[in-house]
């Protein structure tokens, strides 16, 4: 249950953190963007105070805290579930991707043409690699951009 009030939650999650271990302290901090920033934060004094590593609490990066500049569109998905095996295949590749006009789709798949599909979308730099990896499968179903 979460307060209203910043510094009541910071004290109620500050009590909290205090009563777990070290593992459970790196088991929080291992999935940062699950946190709030009061929690990162309340984390991060907690972690520092016995002498853990918290450097790894930085949450990733958001779609929209990079650069449309720096993205470009690898490929279209007119069905969600075929953008998600392709977009898990990039991932498991530690290669950072987005979706793009992905919830209007899943609102209405009419207007996916409307829109222009789907836009699985990864960094410029991480193009040539990803195309890589989709061109040896049979994703017949997606349409290449790139």
């Amino acid at each position: 249950m979460r307060s209203s009030d910043p510094e009541t939650e910071h004290q109620r999650l500050a009590a909290a953190y205090s009563n777990l271990n070290d593992e459970g302290l790196q088991q929080l901090a291992a999935d940062p963007a699950a946190l709030t920033d009061v929690a990162r934060g309340v984390l991060k004094n907690e972690m520092e105070q016995r002498g853990l590593i918290t450097d790894v609490l930085e949450p990733p990066p958001a779609a929209e805290d990079i650069p449309v500049s720096e993205l470009v569109t690898i490929r279209l998905f007119r069905d969600f579930p075929d953008a998600l095996i392709a977009k898990s295949l990039l991932e498991a590749s530690d290669i950072e991707c987005f979706l793009a006009d992905e919830n209007k789709v899943n609102v209405n798949w009419l207007l996916s043409n409307a829109v222009g599909n789907m836009k699985l979308q990864v960094r410029k730099e991480d193009a040539e690699a990803a195309l890589e990896i989709l061109d040896h499968l049979p994703l017949d179903y997606a349409d290449s951009e790139g």
